[in-house]
């Protein structure tokens, strides 16, 4: 992932464009996070994409949408993760 996909992100307040689907970025434990707590640890994010080391808990690896998962939660915060065709809970 390179640093612009990782400010995209951040600044979409973790909402696709076009479709305005909601996102999370996937990081390198195979957890997922919200763009507010990817702000809130940007520095320890850019640090660790400096590294380089993919498997580091804060590496990010991709933005993807949340299309169904309707109990995704962000591991950082343990917001919950807006779906965009799940069940509404």
């Amino acid at each position: 992932m390179r640093t612009k996909q990782l400010q995209d992100f951040i600044r979409s307040g973790g909402w696709a464009w076009p479709g305005g689907y909601p996102c999370a970025l996937l990081m390198g434990d195979g957890e997922s996070i919200d763009s507010r707590a990817a702000r809130e640890n940007y520095r320890l994010i850019r640090e660790t994409m400096k590294d380089g080391d993919i498997t580091d808990d804060w590496f990010p690896v991709a933005v993807f949408v949340n299309w169904e998962d309707d109990m995704l939660f962000c591991a950082h915060s343990g917001r919950r993760i807006q779906s965009a065709y799940g069940e509404s809970s």
